[in-house]
């Protein structure tokens, strides 16, 4: 027989006790076989060289050239803009394709480790 034990503290809630069992991780992760999304990127870093950068211009001042002007609806200017921003990205910078994103530092130079090795020193 189970007792029940009530103790008042001015509140009209009741109190909730429940036991939830969660399956483990390890459990599911054969069932699930999802693929990675691949996602695709222009090769921005190398609008640093100059050469490119001038190509990437010229291409797309041509694309500006061979659109229409008198566009009245502001969406189908925006597409246009946004089609053309990216055919001349791709013609001049290429797409990379990568699979996640990485979790780590991506600049890691001498100043870096000195502070990080500093910081471990002093705790």
């Amino acid at each position: 027989m189970y007792k029940i034990v009530i103790i008042e503290i001015g509140s009209d809630h009741y109190l909730l006790c429940a036991k939830v069992n969660f399956p483990p991780r390890w459990l599911n992760k054969g069932n699930k076989k999802v693929p990675l999304k691949q996602e695709e990127f222009f090769k921005v870093r190398l609008l640093n060289d100059e050469s490119i950068r001038w190509l990437y211009t010229q291409r797309v001042k041509l694309h500006l050239k061979n659109t229409k002007e008198n566009e009245t609806d502001i969406e189908k200017e925006w597409k246009n803009l946004q089609n053309i921003l990216k055919a001349a990205a791709n013609e001049s910078l290429g797409t990379i394709k990568r699979r996640y994103r990485r979790k780590y530092l991506k600049i890691w130079d001498d100043q870096i480790k000195h502070l990080i090795e500093t910081k471990k020193k002093i705790i």
